[in-house]
């Protein structure tokens, strides 16, 4: 059995590219965009059927409500998200180096 020295591994620090040892934060970027504007589509969605409502256009109610309500979560969902991030930081940032 021959055993190789860490130099000669493929998974050595080397043979990693550099996007591959430091990971962006376009990834973690991209997807609170993605996350910030979904949340925002359910919001515009949930303004029209209630304004379709109450002029009085053809619209279920329960159709208009589960807009509303799911808005609403959404909404309360990326609240606590960032709650969570700012909370994070805060306890990054205290830490003694």
């Amino acid at each position: 059995m021959r055993i190789e020295g860490i130099n000669n591994s493929p998974y050595s620090a080397s043979s990693i590219t550099r996007t591959q040892a430091e990971p962006t934060d376009t990834a973690f970027g991209s997807t609170i965009k993605q996350a910030v504007s979904e949340v925002n589509r359910l919001q515009v969605e949930a303004d029209q059927l209630a304004n379709k409502l109450a002029t009085g256009d053809a619209v279920e109610v329960h159709q208009a409500m589960i807009a509303m309500q799911k808005a609403s979560t959404a909404l309360q969902f990326t609240i606590q998200v960032r709650n969570k991030i700012i909370e994070a930081y805060q306890e990054i940032m205290r830490m003694q180096v």
